[in-house]
Formats: C-alpha cells, structure tokens, sequence
C-alpha cells in the first residue's frame, strides 16, 4: 500500500502543471488585493470598487455592446484572464512612478500568490502587445517577452491585423493606427526642436528635444542602415507616413530578421 501511494504521489509531481516563473519580479509589492472580476484582457476590478489597468501591456480592444465588433483577439484575451484568475482570489501589486492613468485607474504589475505575473503571461500567449504608458520599470523585460512570441506567430501575432507592417503597405487607412513597422534607417535630420529618423525615405520617427536622451544608447551614426522595427499611432502629413516617439521601447534595432 505504502509503494502504491508513493508511486501516486510521483505521478502527481511529474504531471502536476508548473508554474512559469516570474522573469519581471519586484524587489518587493506594495499591496494585496482580491479580485471582484475581470474587465477586459488588461483591465481588472477589485472588491473595493477600484479598477486596476495591468502597466505595460495593451490588449486587443472589447466592444462591450456587441463583441463581433471587438478587435481580433479581444474575447480571447479576456477568457485567457478569466481562465486564470477568479472572483476573491488574492492579488499583489506593485506599483510604477505614477499609481493612477487619466481615467482614474490603478496602473500596477499584478502577480498572483503562486507568482505568475499576469502581464507576462498575457504576453507569452499572444494575448497582448507590450507598451508603455507613464510606467516602464520592466519595459526592457516585457518587450523581450513580446518578441518571442510575435517570432513564433503565438496568438494574435497569426492575426493579418497584428503582422508587422512596412511602409510600402501603409494605407489611408492606417492613419491614427498603433503599429509596428519593419524597415531601414536611412538617414536623420534635426529640425528644430525635434530629431527625425528616417526609414525606408517615407516614414519620420519624430523625437522631441527633451526626450533625445531616452534614446542616447540607440541613436549613433551606426543605426545607419540598420533594420528596424518601429513603433507608434502612424498619420501621414507632408508627404511623409510619421510617427512620434518619446520611449526608446518604440525603436527595437533587429540583427536578426523576425519572421
């Protein structure tokens, strides 16, 4: 009986499903919480009322009138949440420079007790893009995050509307769009109080003066020619597709090309 039960239990250690660890872990978090429901795929509400935007991550966009009107990968990337996560369940967060966006929520890294951060794991599972908005202590990690899954076509990466883009594709349609965009450094000119590089001749990465020194490690006269992936809400003005950057997670220098 004794053997029986021994061999039950490594049946269940090797077969028990293992937590993904953590790769964007606070020193410490600055508040536990429990869970009331889900919102949306980066967007939470908490028993006391407050709704808690997840930093660093932008899902795709759920109408909540009619979901065949959602953004592909909307309903998915809700049901992912949903699926991990339930009502009452404990949550801990950690908090960035700011604590509050423009709508008046929580902008936080959200972990469950067990560890998972839930950023992460909407990223790794194509569920969300990374971006950042006011807060980007784990930027570098989540965007790494990101990019493997994007290389392997994970989750909303397989969607037409998600593929990496070049500037020749670009459409009137595209216009006021978040996109990211393939192409080559071709040149750079400073205009003013703005910094522009220049991809592939028709698309301008604007960079204001006082946010140059974000990009101190990425802008040098090496970039010239350097493929690139570039992001950001895209308009065409002057004959030109733009673009203005103020992070430098909006520059990604690519040495090996992404499929």
């Amino acid at each position: 009986m004794r053997l029986l039960q021994l061999f039950t239990c490594l049946i269940l250690v090797f077969t028990a499903p293992l937590l993904q660890a953590s790769q964007c872990m606070p020193m410490s978090f600055d508040e536990s919480v429990v869970l009331d429901y889900v919102n949306d795929g980066d967007t939470l509400t908490l028993q006391d009322g407050r709704s808690v935007r997840l930093i660093g991550v932008d899902a795709p966009e759920l109408d909540f009138k009619s979901s065949a009107l959602s953004q592909p990968y909307a309903v998915e990337a809700k049901s992912f949440l949903q699926s991990h996560l339930k009502p009452g369940q404990t949550l801990k967060l950690a908090f960035g420079q700011r604590k509050l966006d423009p709508y008046g929520r929580t902008l936080a890294y959200v972990y469950t007790e067990q560890g998972e951060h839930l950023q992460e794991l909407l990223l790794a599972n194509g569920f969300a893009k990374s971006k950042v908005f006011q807060n980007d202590m784990f930027w570098q990690c989540l965007a790494d995050i990101e990019t493997v899954a994007r290389r392997n076509n994970i989750g909303l990466w397989q969607h037409q509307d998600y593929k990496v883009r070049t500037v020749e594709t670009l459409s009137r349609e595209d216009s006021n769009r978040w996109l990211e965009i393939r192409g080559v450094v071709t040149g750079y000119e400073r205009k003013g109080q703005l910094f522009e590089l220049i991809i592939d001749e028709k698309l301008v990465l604007m960079i204001a003066k006082q946010d140059i020194g974000k990009f101190c490690n990425i802008l040098n006269l090496k970039l010239l020619q350097s493929p690139v992936l570039v992001r950001g809400k895209v308009y065409f003005y002057y004959s030109k597709w733009r673009l203005n950057g103020s992070h430098p997670s909006q520059i990604t220098v690519e040495k090996d090309s992404l499929k």
